[in-house]
């Protein structure tokens, strides 16, 4: 499950399964201040690092498309606005994050038993309404990103056939649930909905986020999505006459995909590890993994075009790239644009 940040004190409990734990204020010793492995600040540093890092090949991929106007189709225009989408939504993300750990930056020199989750007890709900909203960014800026995806390849195996349409149309429907799914888990799993942040006297305090339960089916539903969007290609390349050089790039992009599978997996571990230790120590680290995940798919979607900007810049060309057949993103978009004018048929040919 993407999470932005972990307040709540995870403990071993003897509590019954998925029983939330009674709204109290936690032990001091539990504080998010007690023992932080790495400055609030320098997490901060590396939240925007990665951010910058990934708005570089956005930014080379929209001018590559402003130059070229062949490439302006309805499709590559939509992966545009899915990319934009999703670093934005990221940038909400890092933005409210990078408030929160200023905030609690003030209080560093406060004695821990006047905290409140790293905040005076007057500020936590507001902290803990903000953290939850943030959660639904994370979301929107993940499966902008595998729109982005759906959108690429339709460019791409739109003309291969019934099979590949209906294979991209599924995979849409299938996006587009789970995307729903992520939405009511955050939304409605804990009633009434201010629990998340200010449960009522005598309530609990609850997340979705703290729920193996809720945590397993995000984190099956979001792997299962990648796999579906990333098994679409597979075996329409299969019947498509591409180079060794071709099919070695296009390997590339899937492994840079499944870094977020990745990210996902381990992100689920740490937080199955804060249900077996004292303190959430671990709170940035899966803040980082969530980051990674969103900065890893948005390099995948733009991938194509910096190798276009970079055999641009080494003065081979388009049309000489297209031939030499080196490029991943050469290879796809010639083969796309032969196919949109007629000059290939179903079997790439």
């Amino acid at each position: 499950m993407t999470y932005s940040d972990i307040h709540l004190p995870l403990r071993r409990s003897k509590l019954p399964p998925n029983t939330e734990r009674p709204f109290q204020r936690p032990n001091p010793s539990h504080n998010l201040n007690s023992s932080p492995n790495i400055s609030a600040a320098a997490f901060i540093a590396l939240d925007w690092t990665l951010l910058t890092l990934a708005l570089i090949p956005i930014t080379i991929r929209l001018s590559l498309r402003t130059r070229n106007r062949g490439l302006h189709t309805p499709s590559a225009n939509l992966a545009d606005t899915f990319v934009i989408l999703a670093w934005l939504s990221g940038c909400v993300l890092i933005s409210i994050n990078t408030w929160k750990n200023t905030l609690r930056m003030q209080y560093l020199s406060a004695p821990p038993a006047s905290l409140y989750y790293g905040v005076p007890p007057h500020l936590s709900a507001h902290l803990l309404h903000i953290s939850w909203l943030s959660l639904f960014f994370i979301y929107t800026s993940l499966w902008s990103a595998k729109a982005a995806f759906l959108a690429f390849y339709y460019s791409i195996f739109s003309l291969q056939g019934r099979r590949a349409q209906i294979a991209l149309f599924a995979a849409c429907l299938f996006t587009l649930a789970t995307f729903l799914l992520h939405m009511l888990l955050i939304a409605f799993w804990c009633s009434p909905v201010s629990a998340n942040w200010a449960p009522p006297p005598g309530g609990r305090l609850c997340s979705a986020v703290h729920s193996m339960a809720s945590v397993t089916i995000s984190t099956l539903a979001n792997v299962a999505t990648d796999l579906v969007i990333l098994g679409i290609p597979i075996s329409t390349l299969a019947a498509t006459q591409l180079g060794s050089r071709e099919r070695a790039g296009l390997v590339f992009v899937f492994v840079m995909s499944g870094i977020s599978i990745v990210a996902a997996l381990v992100r689920f571990v740490c937080l199955k590890l804060v249900q077996e230790t004292p303190r959430a120590s671990i709170t940035h680290t899966i803040d980082v993994w969530a980051l990674v995940e969103i900065v890893s798919s948005i390099l995948a979607v733009c991938l194509p075009c910096m190798r276009t900007f970079v055999r641009r810049n080494r003065g081979l060309g388009l049309a000489k790239g297209s031939k030499a057949g080196k490029g991943v993103a050469d290879s796809i978009e010639s083969v796309g644009e032969r196919r949109a004018r007629g000059e290939m048929d179903e079997n790439g040919v």
